[in-house]
């Protein structure tokens, strides 16, 4: 469990350096917009720049703060059943494969994904705020029944 706790760890760690210096970029743009919206006046195309780079900066703020809150937090154990499981491309390179499990979504490594599959109940210790999976584990193979 420990190389998976270490490589979680960096997970968040790398999620947080390559997001900050976007959002130092992004803040620095807003500021900009800004001051020079107050000395030339604020026209129609300085208050839709300054909502848009607004947005960007809050939502690269959040994954900023969700991953440097992750860094100083204590794993959590979540026990449910995987009640939905499907995989999607990333760039065009990656494969990534998600399962929901109470409430929660949570992105599997091409090996924890080979072994989960929907109706399985798991046994996750993950990180609480950017839900990075540490280690996974099936309790039981249990599978809903089908009609038919």
């Amino acid at each position: 469990m420990a190389a998976t706790h270490s490589s979680a760890r960096s997970a968040v760690l790398r999620s947080a350096l390559l997001f900050a210096p976007f959002l130092a970029v992004s803040l620095f743009v807003f500021v900009f917009i800004a001051l020079d919206g107050v000395d030339r006046g604020m026209s129609g195309g300085r208050i839709a720049g300054l909502a848009l780079v607004g947005l960007v900066v809050l939502l690269l703020g959040y994954q900023v703060v969700q991953s440097l809150r992750d860094l100083f937090s204590k794993p959590v154990e979540t026990v449910g059943l995987v009640d939905r499981r499907w995989s999607r491309n990333e760039y065009f390179l990656f494969q990534n494969t998600y399962i929901f499990v109470d409430k929660n979504v949570y992105r599997l490594s091409p090996q924890q994904g080979s072994e989960v599959e929907l109706g399985h109940i798991v046994r996750i210790v993950h990180l609480p705020h950017t839900s990075t999976v540490e280690m996974i584990e099936v309790v039981r193979q249990e599978r809903e029944a089908t009609a038919g």
